[in-house]
């Protein structure tokens, strides 16, 4: 029987009478009834350990920041939905830590992305400061993630948000076994649907006042009351009242999206396909930077061999964005006539000026040293 599961995540706000379709996703196994109510009972430890309020605004700040006037367009309470979504995945990447525990670190598959992510807090250290928590540590790391080594920018047009979400939780683009998002719409293959409600506080909609879950079979009837009780299959029988039971053990709070639908106004959904809109500019900028790869490169190990390799390193991003073969023709040039380094880069920074429009400011100073 297969065990995989639809999930949504609906975030309730009382005080202006809304319930909003904040995040979904598929789970790929291991999504039978019994650790959805452990993932719930996770969620309630977390929130009252934090008193209901979690950092949501670390991932708010960081959405804001990398889509820019895009973020307008998100659907309300998006930046809760998807952090509880980065929860989920902390869980399971620590869970995942403690069975690769023993494998020697180079042999992991995440050992790449944690060292880059280590190199470049070195260099440059997050606002965020670490966390004693676990489950938020690893989030945290997840933003870091994003914040310098898989922005928005860089995948906006080839991922939508979602699946860029995924991304920066897992060490590769190749996806796990466990929570994933991406997609819109429910997957053929899922056994289960379940629905997480969060009702958020009328003064802070980053605090959440209670939760509470709603168990359902892959076409969206509640599993709890659909189950016929004259029904032949004892197994089925057994397996409802034991969760039944499990629910009554913790206290687990059960709710119903048809009788929530009548108390609350529920938005439309606009985001499904939410990206990045491409700039035609931009776009066949990037295609003849492709083109220009391979000289590039070829022109860096001359950098490195002349100046050595942090120069080759602080050379590469600005070299990277000339679009002109012309151009680089002239830095091969540069870099066998400069006296050293600083006129290496001077140079360099002076041709990248200049193979940008008059508007573009965004070009660093990359020749100041410190």
């Amino acid at each position: 029987m297969s065990t995989r599961a639809w999930y949504d995540y609906y975030i309730i706000a009382p005080h202006t009478g809304t319930l909003s379709l904040a995040m979904r996703f598929y789970k790929w196994g291991d999504a039978t009834p019994e650790n959805a109510l452990d993932e719930y009972l996770r969620f309630r430890k977390t929130l009252n350990a934090h008193d209901g309020r979690l950092p949501v605004a670390w991932l708010d700040r960081l959405l804001r920041d990398q889509l820019g006037e895009l973020h307008p367009e998100l659907p309300p309470q998006f930046a809760t939905g998807a952090f509880l979504f980065l929860l989920q995945r902390a869980a399971e990447w620590i869970e995942c830590d403690h069975w690769r525990r023993f494998d020697p670190p180079e042999e992991r598959a995440d050992f790449p992305l944690c060292w880059a992510l280590e190199e470049a807090l070195a260099t440059e250290p997050f606002e965020i400061p670490p966390h004693p928590d676990p489950l938020l540590e690893r989030v945290r790391r997840f933003i870091a993630t994003a914040r310098y080594l898989r922005p928005w920018r860089v995948y906006g047009l080839r991922l939508n948000l979602l699946a860029w979400l995924q991304y920066l939780t897992q060490p590769t683009r190749s996806a796990d076994m466990g929570s994933l998002a991406g997609d819109w719409d429910p997957h053929w293959d899922i056994a289960y649907r379940y629905r997480l409600f969060f009702w958020i506080h009328p003064d802070d909609p980053f605090r959440i006042e209670r939760i509470a879950i709603e168990l359902c079979d892959r076409d969206g009837s509640n599993l709890l009351t659909a189950a016929d009780p004259e029904d032949d299959d004892e197994w089925q029988r057994e397996e409802m009242d034991r969760l039944r039971e499990a629910i009554r053990e913790s206290d687990i709070a059960i709710a119903a999206l048809e009788t929530l639908q009548r108390d609350y106004a529920m938005p439309a959904d606009r985001f499904w396909q939410f990206r990045e809109r491409p700039d035609p500019q931009e776009t066949r900028q990037r295609a003849r930077r492709k083109e220009l790869q391979a000289s590039c490169n070829i022109l860096l190990i001359q950098v490195e061999k002349r100046f050595g390799a942090v120069i080759a390193a602080d050379s590469r991003p600005l070299m990277e964005r000339i679009d002109e073969f012309d151009r680089l023709l002239t830095l091969a040039d540069a870099v066998i006539n400069s006296p050293d380094s600083d006129a290496w880069l001077a140079a360099l920074g002076e041709s990248v000026r200049r193979s940008l429009p008059e508007t573009d400011d965004r070009t660093p100073d990359r020749n100041k040293r410190d």
